[in-house]
């Protein structure tokens, strides 16, 4: 509601005698302040809302019944508002103890004793005005706060959509590729090339989102038991392929005895990964790497030492603020986004561990300590995994979607998976050949032209009820309510462009 005032600035005043009500009002009216008289706290507690800046009682008004209207009345206020409160009465301390009895989340409470003097009440409302108000200004910042993140959100979402369009046909024809016996060398090169950067565009897709969802904690962990020393070995595994394409010396010494901790695989991969990528960045080819694991104080510690760069040690904690650089020249030449840090401390403090960093200054390199808890008790034992049914199997298989690129790409994937493949272009048209073929599986984008992958799963699951075609969504947006709009519109898959080959075998075969 509008009420033409600024908010914060106008004072509620809860007296039942009317004679001083007005008295009340015509001395704030004077000083300057919109007031409003209410004969009781239930009638005030009614008219509650964020414009108010403060409310004035009296004792008499604050009866228990009354005072729990109002209690009730200022916790429905938005979190951010603490209402300032002026009571008056003649014992201000049994006043005082009364009030902490009845309003206990109140945190900006005045109590005046009677007789009181004019000024002493204008210059008390005066002061929780201005509280007031600093409160409205800390609301709006934070709105304009939340609005930018929004945005910046909903930008990266589409980016990501963006930038997967062209990913997707590209690691789809890189995979056929891999599959032709071309014996020539400048061949085998520029595939691997296209291997390293494909998949380096991924993971900055990737990153870039999982920045946004760790700020607002949509992350959602998995947890399993691990062996931290399992865990680095792997993620060491595809690594090796950096360091030696850096010639880089690797020093690898891990515990003797596993180290179990409960924790998501991928996500603690992904950290393993993002230091260890920070270590092979600032370090010059032909530099040391060292890293080893332990066992310290009921934690599992991985230890990723350099002798690269460094930083200045005072700078340490900039390490991880988002999109921060102690050197913006170097981390430019380096490439990446300046955000693989921060997203590495953020999980590692979901699972309840840490990340810090030491560096004796520029050019005396930098070691990087992860720190997660060590697993307590007997480990769950995970569900088992599906057996898949023999590759030669045949699917038919339709795929509606309306890139080009895309399509075609996948209808070469799945075709040397063995499956027969059909193809649509737009929704509708796509509707008419899954419901027309009536196919094992149909793959849909949610992006399409007319009707939209959701409409077109709908009028499919219409039409069968029973599910006996498999639906796979196939989309750039990778949010959570992306992937819960797919589920309601009756999508069995969730599948995030561009698509894993293996995993897109896998999940036909399911």
């Amino acid at each position: 509601m509008n009420t033409g005032v600024v908010p914060g600035r106008r004072a509620f005043v809860v007296m039942p005698e009317q004679s001083d009500a007005e008295l009340t009002i015509e001395l704030l009216t004077q000083a300057g302040m919109e007031a409003k008289a209410f004969p009781d706290a239930g009638t005030a507690a009614g008219a509650l809302n964020e414009g108010v800046g403060c409310l004035v009682a009296v004792e008499e008004a604050l009866t228990q019944e009354e005072a729990a209207i109002l209690r009730d009345a200022l916790d429905r206020l938005p979190t951010w508002a603490d209402l300032p409160l002026v009571f008056i009465g003649t014992d201000a301390g049994a006043l005082g103890s009364a009030m902490r009895s009845a309003f206990p989340r109140a945190g900006n409470v005045t109590l005046l004793q009677r007789p009181l003097s004019p000024p002493a009440l204008v210059s008390a409302v005066e002061v929780c005005l201005r509280a007031a108000a600093r409160q409205h200004e800390v609301a709006q910042l934070l709105r304009q706060r939340e609005s930018d993140v929004r945005a910046r959100d909903e930008f990266l979402a589409m980016l990501a959509h963006e930038l997967r369009n062209p990913l997707a046909p590209m690691s789809n024809s890189l995979y056929v590729m891999r599959g032709l016996q071309v014996d020539d060398p400048v061949f085998t090169q520029t595939r691997a090339i296209l291997d390293r950067q494909i998949t380096h565009m991924s993971r900055l897709v990737d990153s870039l989102l999982d920045v946004a969802r760790l700020e607002r904690g949509k992350v959602a962990l998995r947890h399993e038991r691990l062996d931290l020393n399992q865990t680095v070995r792997s993620v060491l595994e595809t690594f090796m392929a950096v360091i030696d394409e850096r010639r880089q010396n690797l020093r690898l010494s891990l515990a003797s005895t596993p180290i179990p901790i409960d924790a998501d695989s991928i996500r603690v991969e992904q950290v393993v990964n993002n230091l260890l990528q920070n270590a092979a960045k600032f370090s010059s080819k032909g530099g040391d790497i060292h890293v080893q694991t332990a066992v310290e104080n009921e934690s599992g510690v991985l230890l990723v030492r350099d002798n690269g760069v460094g930083f200045p040690p005072n700078e340490a904690e900039r390490l991880f603020e988002l999109f921060a650089q102690v050197d913006p020249t170097i981390e430019r030449t380096a490439g990446g986004l300046g955000i693989g840090l921060t997203i590495a401390r953020r999980i590692a403090q979901l699972h309840g561990g840490s990340i810090t960093a030491r560096s004796s200054g520029k050019g005396q390199g930098a070691t990087f300590e992860l720190r997660l808890p060590l697993a307590q008790g007997p480990a769950v034992q995970p569900a088992p995994a599906p057996v898949d049914l023999p590759v030669s199997q045949r699917r038919r298989v339709v795929v509606v979607e309306d890139n080009a690129d895309v399509r075609h790409s996948l209808r070469l994937v799945l075709e040397a998976f063995g499956h027969e493949v059909r193809t649509a272009e737009d929704g509708s048209s796509g509707l008419n050949l899954v419901l027309g073929d009536r196919p094992d599986a149909a793959l849909i984008d949610i992006g399409l032209p007319g009707l939209n992958g959701f409409q077109v799963a709908q009028a499919v699951r219409k039409e069968d009820p029973e599910g006996r075609i498999r639906l796979l969504a196939l989309t750039g947006y990778g949010q959570q309510a992306d992937r819960t709009a797919a589920k309601e519109a009756g999508f069995d898959v969730f599948l995030l462009k561009p698509v894993d080959p293996e995993e897109l075998r896998k999940v036909m075969l399911a």
